[in-house]
C-alpha cells in the first residue's frame, strides 16, 4: 500500500441468508475510484512455501462487481451523552450544576462534563476540566462568550463531589468535595467565586455529558473517567446545602431539579433517563462502559443487579468506537443460488487492498450437507484491530524474538481510530470491554498472518480438498437459532480458536453434544470466556474479565455484563469448565515454536481405532506452517477435576514444549492442574475422544496449531488422516455406545 493512499471497509454484518442484504461501508484516500469484487473464499494466502495450500478465491458474478466512486470518511471516536432537548431549561434566577466526576487521564487536555453550549449560536454553557485538573466554564448569550477558570482543582482517580451555582448576572461559585470512601465522607470542600462577563442561561442546545461541544461537527473534548449522576438545579445553591447533598450521595433528592439523569437506570440499555420530569432524556453514543462502581460503591456485592444504586456512574473514554458511522457505498443482496460457505467483497484500488469476509448461511429449511462448519465471529470481535502484538510491553518476551510489522500492524498504526480489542487497554489505562465489527477489522482477512480467519480458512480448505459437502455459519447465528441451526448436521466442526462464547452458544453445543451429534473441535483453548451479545445490535459484544490475576482485569466492581446481567469471566471459573463439553480447557500458551504429539496407551484401546486407521505413527504432527508442529500456539490438556468425563479417552498428549510455554503458566498458575498422577509433562496438548449419550461422540484436539498441519505434504500426513478418520466415522449414522464403566 502507498503511503499516500488507503483502502478501508466493513460490512453491517458478517453473515446472511440467501436473499438478505448486507451493507459494505467504504472510504478511500487518495483514489477516485476503487474495484469491487465479490468472492468466495476456499484456501488462505500463507505465503510460499512446499508444504502450503496454494490461495484460492473463486470471483463471483454480482450487481455489485466492477468500479464505484471513493469517498474519504473518518472515524471519530469518544463517547459521551448526547441530550436533544424537547424545551429550553428556564432558570431566569440562576441555576447550579452538580455531578460526581472521577477523572482518569487529566493529562489527554481538555475535557468535557457537562455542556450545553453552541459555538454557533455563542450560547449555553459548558462545564469542563483542565489538564491540571483546574475548573473551566464557557458561557454565552447569544452574542458573545466568556470563559473562567478556577484555582480548585480535583486529583485524577478520586471521586469528587462538583457543584457550579451560577447566577444569571454572571456570578460563578465553583465548589468541590473529594469524597473519601463509599460511606461519602468528605474531606472539607473549597470553593472559589468569579464572575462571567455574559448572563448566563443554560439554554436549548443538545445537551452533551462527557464531551464540551462540536468542533466542525465533530463531538469533542471526550472525558476520560466516570461522571455520575449529573443535575441541572433550577436555582443558585448555597455552600452548605450543597455540602449537604454531597453527602447524602448520589441517591439523595434534589429539590428543584429541572434535569436529573441517573445513570443507574437501564444499565443494559443505551438510554439515560432524566427522572426529573422533564424528559430529558438521552442516548450514549460510542458505547461508554457502563456497570461500573459509582462513587458509593460498597464492595458488597459485584452484580449491579442487586443495588443499581451503587452502580450510577458511567465511564467514558476518548478512544471508544462502537461504529464508524459511514454512509453505506454498496449493497449486496445475497442471490438465492449461492451455496453456504465463506464469502468477501474483494476491494482493490492501485496497490490497496481490503477484504471484507461474510459468511452465506444455508438457506432455510433441510440441509444436504453432513457437516456444519461454526466461524468463531465473537473470537474475531474480541481480537478485532489487536494492537498489543506491537504495544505489549512483554510481546517479543513471549514469541521469544522480534517482532516483525505486517501491513496489518502498519495499518492500526496508521489509523489509531479504528479502535481498539479487548485485550487493549483504553487511553487511560482502563480495561476494554466493548468490541465491534461496525468499523474496518484489518486482522479480518484471508491473507497475512496465520492466524484467527486466515487460519480457521485452512480448515475449509481441508474440507474442500475431501470433497465434502459443509455449510457454514458464524458464531452470532448460533447465538440466536439456538440448538435448532445445528439439529440438521449429523457433524458439527469448531474452529482453530473457539474461546469466546455465550451462554446460549455453549448451551446449543452442548445440547447437541449430549443428543447424539458428533462434535469435532480442531482448535485449542476452546469455549474459555463468556462473552454477552448487544440485546440488539449484531456485531457488538462484551467482555469482562473479573477473574484473571494479572493481565486484562476488569476492576472489582464489574463482575457482571452489562448487556445482559449474567456474572462475567472464564467458563472455568463460573462453573462450566471447556473439558465438559470439549474433554480438556485451556493450559498455557507459547508463540515461539510448536511440538508433536506422541500417541498413549490409550489410543490402541479398540475404541479408538478408527481414529487411528492407516497410522502406524506414534509421533503426530511433528510438521506444520506453525511454528513447525500440530501442537501449540494454545494448548488444552484433560483435567477430571474439571470435568473431563471418566471415560473420556486421552489419546495423545504433546510434549517438549519450550519454555516459554511455562512463563505463560507462571501466569496463570490458578488454571494448572495442580496434581501429578503421572510422569508426563504437565504442561501438554491432550487430544481426546469420548462417546455421549444418545450415540454421539466429542473428538478434540487440544491445540489452536493443529489446522497449520492439515495440508503438509499435500494432504498426505497422520493429522489429515486422523481428522479424516473422525469425520467419517463421525459422518456415519450407526450410533456410539457408552463404555461400560466398572
Amino acid at each position: 500500500m502507498k503511503p499516500e493512499t488507503a483502502l478501508l471497509a466493513y460490512a453491517d454484518r458478517q453473515s446472511a441468508r440467501p436473499t438478505e442484504a448486507i451493507n459494505f461501508k467504504v472510504s478511500a484516500e487518495g483514489i477516485k475510484t476503487y474495484e469491487a469484487q465479490v468472492v468466495r473464499l476456499l484456501s488462505p494466502e500463507v505465503g510460499p512455501g512446499p508444504h502450503t495450500p496454494e490461495f484460492k478465491e473463486v470471483e463471483i458474478d454480482s450487481p455489485i462487481s466492477g468500479e464505484h466512486p471513493a469517498q474519504w470518511q473518518p472515524i471519530y471516536p469518544g463517547s459521551y451523552v448526547r441530550i436533544l432537548p424537547n424545551r429550553e431549561i428556564t432558570t431566569p434566577d440562576g441555576f447550579t450544576l452538580l455531578l460526581s466526576v472521577f477523572p482518569t487521564l487529566l493529562a489527554s487536555g481538555r475535557q468535557g462534563l457537562i455542556s450545553s453550549y453552541a459555538e454557533e449560536a455563542k450560547s449555553g454553557i459548558g462545564l469542563f476540566l483542565e489538564p491540571d485538573g483546574r475548573l473551566g466554564l464557557l458561557a454565552g448569550n447569544g452574542t458573545k462568550s466568556d470563559l473562567v477558570f478556577s484555582e480548585i482543582a480535583l486529583e485524577e482517580n478520586r471521586w469528587t463531589s462538583i457543584a457550579v451555582a451560577l447566577r444569571s448576572s454572571g456570578e460563578v461559585r465553583f465548589q468541590i468535595i473529594p469524597l473519601q470512601s463509599h460511606r461519602l465522607e468528605a474531606r472539607g470542600w473549597r470553593s472559589e467565586e468569579c464572575r462571567v462577563s455574559v448572563e448566563t442561561k443554560f439554554g436549548s442546545s443538545p445537551i452533551l455529558l462527557g464531551a464540551l461541544g462540536t468542533v466542525d461537527n465533530r463531538v469533542s473534548f471526550h472525558f476520560n473517567g466516570r461522571i455520575e449522576r449529573p443535575r441541572v438545579v433550577g436555582r443558585f445553591l448555597e455552600e452548605t446545602e450543597i455540602a449537604e447533598l454531597a453527602m447524602r450521595g448520589p441517591t439523595g433528592k434534589v429539590e428543584g431539579t429541572v434535569a436529573d439523569w441517573d445513570f443507574s437506570i437501564g444499565i443494559d440499555g443505551e438510554e439515560v433517563v432524566d427522572v426529573s420530569g422533564n424528559e430529558l432524556n438521552g442516548r450514549v453514543e460510542q458505547m461508554p462502559t457502563r456497570a461500573v462502581g459509582g462513587s458509593n460503591w460498597s464492595g458488597e456485592t459485584v452484580d449491579w443487579r442487586a443495588r443499581p444504586e451503587e452502580y450510577g456512574a458511567i465511564h467514558f473514554h476518548e478512544d471508544d468506537l462502537l461504529d464508524a458511522g459511514w454512509d453505506t457505498s454498496i449493497t449486496l443482496t445475497v442471490p438465492e443460488d449461492w451455496p453456504s460457505g465463506c464469502y468477501a467483497t474483494r476491494f482493490r484500488a492501485n496497490e490497496s487492498e481490503f477484504y471484507v469476509p461474510f459468511v452465506v448461511r444455508p438457506p432455510t429449511g433441510p440441509s444436504t450437507a453432513k457437516v456444519l462448519f461454526i466461524l468463531p465471529t465473537a473470537t474475531y470481535c474480541a481480537y478485532a484491530n489487536l494492537r498489543l502484538r506491537v504495544t505489549g510491553d512483554w510481546n517479543e518476551l513471549i514469541h521469544g524474538r522480534l517482532t516483525v510489522l505486517d501491513e496489518t500492524d502498519l495499518l492500526m498504526l496508521r489509523f489509531p481510530e479504528l479502535g481498539l480489542c479487548t485485550y487493549d487497554s483504553h487511553s487511560d489505562g482502563s480495561t476494554v470491554v466493548h468490541s465491534s465489527m461496525h468499523r474496518p477489522v484489518t486482522n479480518f482477512r484471508p491473507k497475512g498472518r496465520i492466524y484467527k480467519f486466515c487460519q480457521d480458512l485452512l480448515i475449509v480448505a481441508w474440507l474442500e480438498e475431501l470433497g465434502v459437502s459443509f455449510d457454514v455459519i458464524s458464531d452470532e447465528d448460533l447465538h440466536h437459532d439456538g440448538i435448532e441451526i445445528l439439529e440438521p448436521y449429523p457433524v458439527v466442526i469448531t474452529s482453530s480458536h473457539h474461546e469466546y462464547v455465550s451462554t446460549e452458544i455453549l448451551d446449543a453445543l452442548e445440547s447437541f453434544a449430549r443428543g447424539g451429534g458428533r462434535l469435532m473441535n480442531l482448535g485449542g483453548n476452546v469455549f474459555w470466556h463468556r462473552i454477552a451479545y448487544h440485546p440488539s445490535l449484531g456485531g457488538v459484544t462484551e467482555v469482562r474479565r473479573p477473574d484473571l490475576p494479572r493481565l486484562w482485569r476488569a476492576d472489582a466492581s464489574q463482575g457482571h455484563h452489562s448487556f445482559t446481567g449474567e456474572p462475567a469471566g472464564t467458563w472455568v471459573g463460573l462453573g462450566r469448565a471447556p473439558h465438559l463439553l470439549a474433554g480438556h480447557g485451556f493450559i498455557t500458551q507459547g508463540f515461539d515454536t510448536c511440538s508433536y504429539y506422541r500417541r498413549t496407551t490409550a489410543s490402541f484401546d479398540p475404541r479408538a481405532d478408527f481414529i487411528f486407521e492407516g497410522v502406524g505413527d506414534e509421533i503426530i504432527g511433528d510438521f506444520g506452517l506453525l511454528q513447525g508442529g500440530a501442537a501449540g500456539y494454545e494448548i488444552d490438556r484433560a483435567d477430571t477435576a474439571l470435568g473431563t468425563p471418566n471415560h473420556a479417552m486421552v489419546v495423545a498428549s504433546s510434549e517438549n514444549h519450550s519454555n516459554l510455554y511455562g512463563l505463560m503458566v507462571t501466569a496463570l498458575a490458578d488454571m494448572l492442574p495442580v496434581v501429578e498422577q503421572d510422569v508426563a509433562d504437565r504442561i501438554r496438548a491432550d487430544m481426546v475422544f469420548f462417546e455421549t449419550e444418545g450415540g454421539g461422540a466429542v473428538f478434540s484436539v487440544g491445540s489452536i496449531a493443529w489446522s497449520g498441519s492439515l495440508s503438509y505434504s499435500e494432504y498426505e500426513n497422520n493429522v489429515a488422516r486422523i481428522t479424516e478418520n473422525v469425520l467419517s466415522r463421525f459422518m456415519e449414522p450407526e450410533p456410539f455406545e457408552m463404555p461400560i464403566c466398572e
